[in-house]
């Protein structure tokens, strides 16, 4: 039989004249040889074998009933050719990412993968180190249910980082407790525009922006004044330090001036407390509004009949947004430097 231009199986590189090619008894699927002999056995064991048919009877089928690797009942996979449910992400026989899911190149439909060497327990390719202990899914169940929606919609949704996510979430749901988010403790109202939440992270976003200029601008009329006058009071000695200042104020200043002298310190100590608020509270807030926009675009219908597509572009995270929020952090960081 003819195996040029037929993908492999297991690494999903097509056939070629010079290729050392292996044929299974009793299903006739082809391999390469290496390929063959990672596996220890034809990959097809539980299905074609099982069920007494023959790797060209898969191909047969696959090719007459899909159309752009979606079959009538479900998602063909494009290494295998496994018809797997709509919901899929991953094959269900060999691993490999599926259509509209997580890990695929949408535009050339092709594998993320550096070469050959990327099987289905190492799906990510040889060039990420710790690909081989990761699972797109993270050990949850694609069809597990997520207060109405599944794990695989989840997954589509989260798009970026599910292995963090998704055992995040079952995790939220089974005990009703989350992970602290380090994320959206550093970057706040940042990573909420990331995660395409939007009102939160501006609410957020202007309310660090608020603390921030009001702090410089606290700094610039009461702090620094206060300061230097409690330097000329210890200008004999060799060290002036935090207490030394306020033992200063506390005895030589009013109780307004005192807080005016501390205020920017104030200011940062309570979005402190909205950091940390943010870090317990995030993963929570980012899981009830993933399930609410999964639930909101299944009930409202998908205008080109691609549910998987459509809850890619509405969840994600919004690269652009990250950035601008990365520059204006650098520059209210370094502008007290350039105000005199």
């Amino acid at each position: 039989m003819d195996f040029l231009g037929k993908p492999c199986p297991v690494c999903a590189r097509t056939f070629r004249d010079d290729d050392d090619v292996v044929v299974c008894p009793k299903c006739g699927a082809p391999y390469h040889r290496e390929c063959y002999l990672q596996k220890g056995k034809c990959i097809y064991t539980d299905d074609l074998h099982r069920n007494h048919q023959t790797w060209q009877d898969l191909q047969n089928a696959t090719d007459n009933d899909t159309t752009n690797d979606q079959a009538e009942n479900g998602l063909v996979c494009p290494r295998c050719k496994t018809v797997n449910p709509d919901h899929a992400i991953v094959c269900k026989n060999c691993g490999s990412f599926l259509s509209n899911g997580i890990g695929m190149n949408q535009e050339d439909n092709t594998y993320n993968r550096a070469d050959s060497a990327a099987t289905d327990s190492n799906p990510f390719g040889k060039d990420n180190p710790f690909s081989v202990f990761m699972d797109p899914m993270g050990g949850v169940p694609q069809d597990e249910d997520f207060d109405g929606v599944t794990g695989a919609e989840l997954a589509k949704f989260v798009k970026n980082n599910t292995t963090y996510y998704l055992p995040v979430f079952q995790g939220y749901k089974n005990k009703k407790r989350c992970r602290f988010n380090f994320c959206a403790f550093l970057f706040v109202g940042g990573w909420y525009l990331y995660r395409k939440q939007y009102l939160k992270g501006a609410l957020l976003s202007l309310l660090y922006l608020a603390v921030e200029l009001g702090a410089l601008f606290c700094s610039i009329v009461f702090t620094t004044p206060f300061i230097k006058e409690a330097n000329q009071f210890y200008s004999g000695a060799n060290y002036i330090g935090f207490s030394d200042y306020f033992s200063w104020a506390v005895h030589y200043k009013s109780f307004g001036d005192l807080v005016l002298m501390f205020l920017p310190y104030l200011l940062y100590a309570v979005f402190l407390l909205v950091r940390i608020i943010c870090g317990f509270r995030g993963n929570k807030s980012y899981y009830h509004f993933a399930v609410s926009k999964i639930k909101g675009i299944k009930a409202g219908g998908s205008n080109n009949n691609e549910p998987s597509t459509s809850l890619a572009e509405a969840g994600g995270v919004n690269t652009a947004v990250a950035w601008v929020c990365l520059i204006c952090y650098l520059i209210l960081s370094f502008a007290p430097f350039f105000i005199k």
